[in-house]
């Protein structure tokens, strides 16, 4: 361990004791930054030191974990794996709800048929780029006409 960086040198002794390389080890913030001031070290130095030794340390809540390059990879296909599946059912309770509207999908597609293929594209393009929150706020909207034009009845 190297001599030039205590703060450094105590959290790789600590990771290592707690499993480190082979799992990702959470250390309370608190403390950490706390021996950091009383060693008068910033903790971004001491994170940028822990990287040139292969320990990767990211802020998560009120803890920092330390993984190993490998870890840190795996743990962001895992995160981007879970926005994905969080995402296309986001999608896909969207369009049932579409669909409990009653004749709208049948307009939409007889609409749809009269329509370019450019401005299917277009049409495409911009529901694909709005956020779960557009997507509710518009079905909400067909809704709540569709109440009213029922109710008119």
């Amino acid at each position: 361990m190297s001599a030039s960086n205590p703060v450094a040198d105590s959290i790789k002794f600590s990771i290592i004791k707690n499993g480190f390389p082979d799992k990702a080890v959470r250390l309370p913030f608190r403390p950490v930054y706390a021996s950091c001031k009383q060693n008068g070290t910033a903790l971004a130095d001491v994170l940028e030191h822990l990287k040139g030794e292969g320990v990767l340390g990211a802020m998560e809540g009120d803890y920092i974990v330390f993984r190993s390059p490998e870890k840190a990879v795996a743990a962001a296909r895992s995160k981007e794996t879970a926005r994905q599946a969080e995402s296309d059912a986001s999608e896909s309770s969207w369009w049932n709800r579409l669909s409990e509207l009653g004749d709208l999908p049948a307009m939409a597609k007889e609409a749809m048929a009269k329509m370019t293929p450019e401005q299917l594209a277009e049409i495409k393009k911009r529901v694909q780029n709005m956020s779960g929150d557009a997507k509710k706020n518009i079905i909400k909207m067909m809704s709540e006409m569709m109440d009213s034009s029922k109710s008119k009845r």
